[in-house]
This record gives C-alpha cells, sequence and structure tokens, in this order.
C-alpha cells in the first residue's frame, strides 16, 4: 500500500450500481402516495436546523506545517516538499459565507435521547476554481462532518449488505430481526456503531466533528477522474477535516466536550413525550443577541500507509498525525424557527463530490456517497415538487 493512494475494491462497480438500485427503491418504499410530499434523506433524515454562518481561511504558514510534519511524523522530505497546501479553498486568507445544516445520522426521523451520530453540513458559498465532474453547483463546497472519527463499515460491499437489511426490515416489520443477525455476524461494525451512539452531546453547537473520510490536497498532472475506482490514484497529499469547538474571544481556546445529563435522558424517555431536544437548543441559543459560536477548521495529513484512505472505520491517530488549524468557522445570533427556514434545511443539497477538484473526496465509502447522494437528492426534490436552484447566502432554495 502506498502513501497518498486510494484504492478499487474487488467488484465495486457491481456494487455501486446495485447500491443505486437499491437506494433508488428504498426512497419509493419509504415515500409513496401522500408521503411523497414529505420526502426526506434516506440517512441523516432528520434536520434540526439550518443556519448561516461564516468561514474564514487563515493566512496560515505553510513552512511552519511542513516543519512539524518533518518532527512528529514520518513523512520523507521528498513526500512532505511535494504537498502544496496554498490552493483551491485554502489558496488565500478569506471569509466564506456558508450555510449549516445540523442534523442526525439515522436512517428515519427518530427522538433525540435515542443513540445516533450527529453532523453538520457545511455548504461554502461563493468559491471558484476548477470543479469535481459530477458537483451539482457552480459556486458552492461542500464539507460533511460528524460527531465520530470513524465511520462503521469498512467496504462498499458491506455497507450493500447492511442497507440491504435494513430496507428489508423496513418491507417487513417481522423481518426486523435481520438487523440484529447482521450485527451479529459482523461484531467489528456492530462495536463502532454503539461506540458512536453512546454520546450524547449537550449542545450541537459546542461539538467537535471529524470528517472521517479523507479528501485530496491537489491532483498529480496527468490525473484521469475516471479512473478512481478501477485501479490505484495517487494524490499529491490526502487530508482529513475536523472542527474543534473554541471560545468564541481570543485566545480562542478549546471547550471541554459535555454530554446531557443521563438523568434528563431518563426523565425524557419515561414520560412520552417527543424530544426535539437539539432542534430546540440551537433555537434558543442562536435568539440570544450576543450569541456566537465558533470552531476552529482542521486538518489532519495521512502519514503512512496504515492509516488507511479507503477504510475509514480506521481512526488516524492523533499523537502520530496532529491536527493543523488552517481557519475558523462561526455561527452568530440568528432566527431559525420559521417554516421557511425548515423547508430551506429539508430542500438544502448536499454531497462531498460537490466542490473543488482539488479537494475532491478519495476512498471507498467517499466514491460511493458520490455516487449515491445525487440520487437521493433527485428522487426527494422530484417527490417534493422541489425545482431545487444552487443557494446563495441572500436566497432560500
Amino acid at each position: 500500500m502506498k502513501l497518498f493512494t486510494e484504492y478499487p475494491e474487488a467488484e465495486e462497480a457491481k456494487y455501486c450500481a446495485l447500491m443505486s438500485e437499491l437506494v433508488k427503491k428504498n426512497m419509493d418504499n419509504l415515500y409513496k402516495g401522500e408521503k411523497q410530499k414529505i420526502a426526506k434523506r434516506d440517512t441523516h433524515s432528520k434536520t434540526h436546523a439550518a443556519v448561516q454562518g461564516t468561514l474564514e481561511i487563515f493566512d496560515f504558514d505553510e513552512a511552519a506545517i511542513k516543519q512539524e510534519l518533518r518532527q512528529r511524523t514520518t513523512l520523507t522530505e521528498a513526500e512532505i516538499q511535494g504537498i502544496s497546501l496554498k490552493q483551491g479553498l485554502f489558496i488565500q486568507a478569506k471569509q466564506y459565507p456558508v450555510w449549516l445544516r445540523f442534523a442526525s445520522g439515522a436512517f428515519s426521523v427518530k427522538n433525540d435521547y435515542e443513540g445516533d451520530t450527529r453532523s453538520m453540513a457545511i455548504k461554502v458559498v461563493g468559491v471558484e476554481g476548477e470543479r469535481i465532474p459530477h458537483s451539482h453547483e457552480l459556486h458552492t463546497h461542500d464539507i460533511i462532518v460528524h460527531n465520530t472519527d470513524v465511520f462503521f463499515v469498512r467496504t462498499i460491499k458491506d455497507f450493500y449488505s447492511f442497507f440491504l437489511t435494513i430496507y428489508r426490515a423496513g418491507l417487513f416489520p417481522l423481518l426486523r430481526l435481520l438487523v440484529l443477525i447482521w450485527l451479529k455476524l459482523h461484531p467489528y461494525e456492530a462495536t463502532l456503531l454503539q461506540t458512536s451512539f453512546k454520546r450524547f452531546p449537550k449542545s450541537l453547537l459546542t461539538e467537535r466533528y471529524w470528517s472521517a473520510s479523507a479528501y485530496a490536497v491537489g491532483l498529480k498532472s496527468d490525473f484521469d477522474p475516471s479512473q478512481p475506482g478501477r485501479v490505484p490514484v495517487e494524490y499529491p497529499a490526502v487530508i482529513k477535516y475536523g472542527f474543534v469547538p473554541v471560545s468564541s474571544q481570543a485566545p480562542h481556546q478549546p471547550l471541554p466536550l459535555e454530554s446531557r445529563p443521563e438523568s434528563e435522558l431518563q426523565r425524557v424517555k419515561t414520560s412520552g413525550a417527543e424530544d426535539n431536544y437539539y432542534r430546540e437548543d440551537i433555537m434558543q441559543a442562536l435568539a440570544k443577541p450576543d450569541a456566537e459560536y465558533t470552531w476552529d477548521f482542521q486538518i489532519q495529513f495521512q502519514t503512512k500507509p496504515e492509516m488507511s484512505v479507503d477504510d475509514s472505520t480506521i481512526v488516524w491517530s492523533e499523537e502520530e498525525s496532529p491536527f493543523f488549524t488552517i481557519g475558523r468557522l462561526t455561527i452568530k445570533h440568528q432566527k431559525v424557527d420559521s417554516p421557511l427556514e425548515n423547508e430551506f434545511g429539508e430542500n438544502l443539497r448536499f454531497s462531498p463530490g460537490n466542490g473543488l477538484a482539488v479537494h475532491r473526496p478519495v476512498g471507498a465509502i467517499n466514491r460511493l456517497r458520490s455516487i449515491v447522494y445525487p440520487i437521493v437528492a433527485n428522487s426527494r426534490h422530484t417527490k417534493r415538487g422541489v425545482k431545487y436552484q444552487e443557494p446563495t447566502i441572500e436566497t432560500k432554495v
């Protein structure tokens, strides 16, 4: 295995095609008849809020980052010299307006006291440059992160197997036992899921987020976009993204991660009431005139081949590869409780494959997501009767 290289899976094209057809069938099964009008995503179904923010890219010191890579990693001098950070979204110091969608990761809308991962999808607006060929917008760049540093399946084939089980259980309630059987037969994946579901953040506005999957920094001169998934493809560098909550005032110290009290979770569970805790928290927090929430925008390099690009169940150790802060994400006071705002959040479209070519998503799960996400988006927009337009910071979908 080589550094900064993604590898195709055995029968990848077959399982991507099977997954594409299964996703279409699943959307048609979930949202038919009158339910078409409320069609949601097939994963990360529950929208907590869509909010405005600002992503500032710093005039960071590339030489200092490379010097620290020399001191703290096993990258060779040639590998370090081959890295060029000042390109794409990182090319210059700049402030970008962004739309963010906070959501929960489940296949359906559930109470917030139920175990789940939480996501923050960021749409950077006003981005110029050569696009990833299958981008669905012309001037935006999407970054999708979650409050867990890994994904729970290794391969496209495994994810198809899991999703097929979920689909069959949805068709026939009596077959829900199949999900438990799948998890029993896949103990590694089951453990990752259980670990991810244990965290109940106190607020999504002070939570830490990771991309878990990898992204390129630059492309080789002979790069062919038709080759990933067919042959090994090497990049000048591969990174993961991170967002660390920090204090809104200088010197922007990292904030401690806090959880919802267990006593509160139990109280809400036993009450039988609907639990939309995270939406209500965001609404109340941002309603305050002096509200301001901030994250350091960070990148982490793959520094050895064992830190897999394709297997996103493998954690990239921060001891072996530190995160570097290159920007800051900020959300300030705003109202997010109108029906128009709710519709906007539901209709927003995100994909790891939407954005600048030099930051293309890499790795098996990212290749699958770049195929499946557009299918889901087109399906739900068609069912909802939405004529989707690329959002700006002034306009709403």
